[in-house]
């Protein structure tokens, strides 16, 4: 059991008689087994003015954040006041959520370009119910926090990283709790008397009910969310993952979540996404490294170890998975997931069904369908020699939309029932027309594709969403163990944007 004491008043009284005094908060030192509460009250007040660098990925640009005024105690008066490092030690700033970054004993004594710190309790233009505070600033004495002196204060293996890109953004720590001298990572063992699976709040080991909303998904103007029940009923994938934490320590677990790239659907691979946490934190991840599947995949875990996450500190969070145990950092971990947005360029598109009566499906739908492994079917197609698997929604679902008045509404969004599809119809061989936005057209009679999963509208090839340069966003394709009459003449159809049912 770890013992906990909290600092005398003499101890600080020193600080606190120089300068004004800083907000009230407190934060947990952690040295081996001993924990000090420490009064930020009893602190001077440092302040400053800082522009941090974010990541500079494009020539030219440099990603400069804008200047911010902040004030708050020295963290190396904190330190100092509670015995100070030696020499070989580090320090961990660790936020209540478990974001964590840490500091040799260089940077926290101000030795370096980083400048000196400070436990941010206010910041210019916001009160003093600042949601933030207190958070771990940089001030160095150029009011300029690159990514170089970060580097350089840091080295490789402690920076920050947006992908494989140094920035200095995520080297802030808001709504510090801890400081741990030499932390090994086991987050849930800093609060006094709790283990893991108890957690550090009113939600302790609880764990969220089917019904309950766990996640809001902005695609555009769309705005969409999941209950953990929706979350369950996608295609999910279980496998491993291990991410370093900041001080270098391997964590080791099974996951089970649902694909990132099946949640935000065919993004380009410059946009962004912006994940936010219920405590407010968020970060950016390149649609391109999501949609990197060399090493894993990345997924939006609401399972460990076979159990549910509890809803403290989070139940959702974004781990990279694979049949390789693939390993990541902690710093692409997002943790307590509540919000995800798609940035950048999102383009609109749609399928525009017509026969008896016309049906319009966007974009929105037609991905979440495909996201439900109960609404897609997988063929397999050999062109030129080589064979990939395609992804998609079965055409004959498709056209009891609009073969009869007799569909599912639209409220509903893309669901089946199997009575809806005219198989009588469908035995008069009517003709379905494939249409592709330049105009290019094939056509399939009702009977070939009656009530067989095998011709499909395809929105992934190889398990990646269509590249939508090449094939649209949307294809038409049929299996390889398809017989068609002998005088058949049907082909795939790319860049599908319309289907016609002649009644």
């Amino acid at each position: 059991m770890k013992r906990c004491r909290r600092m005398g008043i003499g101890l600080v009284l020193v600080m606190a008689l120089v300068g004004t005094a800083a907000l009230g908060g407190t934060v947990t030192f952690y040295r081996g087994g001993e924990a000090t509460t420490i009064d930020l009250a009893a602190f001077a007040v440092e302040s400053g003015t800082v522009a941090y660098q974010g990541p500079a990925m494009d020539p030219g640009d440099e990603n400069w954040k804008g200047e911010n005024g902040y004030s708050g105690p020295s963290l190396l008066a904190i330190v100092e006041a509670a015995g100070g490092l030696e020499d070989g030690e580090t320090l961990s700033i660790v936020a209540g959520d478990g974001w964590s970054k840490t500091l040799p004993k260089a940077v926290v004594y101000g030795e370096t370009d980083a400048g000196s710190a400070i436990l941010a309790t206010t910041k210019e233009g916001e009160g003093e119910d600042w949601e933030d505070a207190p958070m771990f600033v940089f001030l160095p004495e150029d009011e300029r926090f690159s990514n170089d002196d970060m580097l350089a204060a840091f080295g490789a293996d402690l920076s920050h990283y947006f992908g494989e890109t140094p920035s200095t953004t995520g080297m802030m720590v808001k709504n510090v709790e801890f400081l741990v001298v030499d932390y090994d990572g086991d987050f849930m063992t800093l609060f006094e008397g709790e283990t893991a699976s108890e957690g550090s709040g009113d939600s302790a080991g609880e764990v969220a009910d089917a019904t309950d909303v766990l996640l809001t998904l902005v695609k555009g103007d769309d705005s969409l969310t999941y209950t953990l029940a929706d979350l369950q009923d996608l295609d999910v994938i279980t496998a491993q993952g291990t991410f370093t934490n900041s001080a270098g320590v391997d964590y080791t677990a099974t996951y089970t979540g649902v694909a990132l790239t099946d949640l935000i659907g065919n993004a380009a691979l410059d946009s962004t996404v912006r994940v936010t946490a219920s405590d407010g934190y968020s970060m950016n991840y390149a649609v391109e490294l999501l949609a990197d599947t060399s090493e894993g995949t990345w997924i939006l875990a609401f399972m460990e170890s076979g159990e549910l996450m509890p809803l403290d500190p989070g139940p959702l969070r974004i781990v990279m998975v694979g049949e390789d145990n693939p390993h990541f950092t902690s710093s692409l971990s997002a943790r307590m997931v509540e919000r995800i947005e798609l940035l950048g360029v999102y383009e609109s598109y749609s399928l525009v069904v017509t026969g008896a009566v016309d049906r319009t499906f966007e974009r929105a739908e037609l991905e979440a369908g495909v996201g439900c492994p109960c609404h897609t079917a997988t063929v397999n197609v050999t062109s030129k020699g080589e064979t990939h698997t395609y992804t998609g929604l079965p055409l004959w679902r498709l056209v009891a939309y609009v073969d009869d008045g007799v569909f599912p509404l639209p409220e509903d969004g893309i669901h089946y029932n199997d009575e809806d599809f005219d198989g009588t119809l469908a035995e008069g061989d009517y003709a379905i027309e494939l249409v592709a936005s330049d105009g290019y057209a094939q056509t399939a009679l009702s009977s070939w594709i009656a009530q067989d999963d095998r011709f499909i509208v395809a929105f992934k090839m190889d398990g990646v969403f269509l590249d939508s340069e090449s094939s649209g966003y949307m294809r038409f394709v049929y299996d390889d163990s398809v017989e068609l009459p002998e005088d058949a003449r049907l082909k795939s159809v790319k860049f599908l944007v319309e289907i016609h049912v002649d009644l």
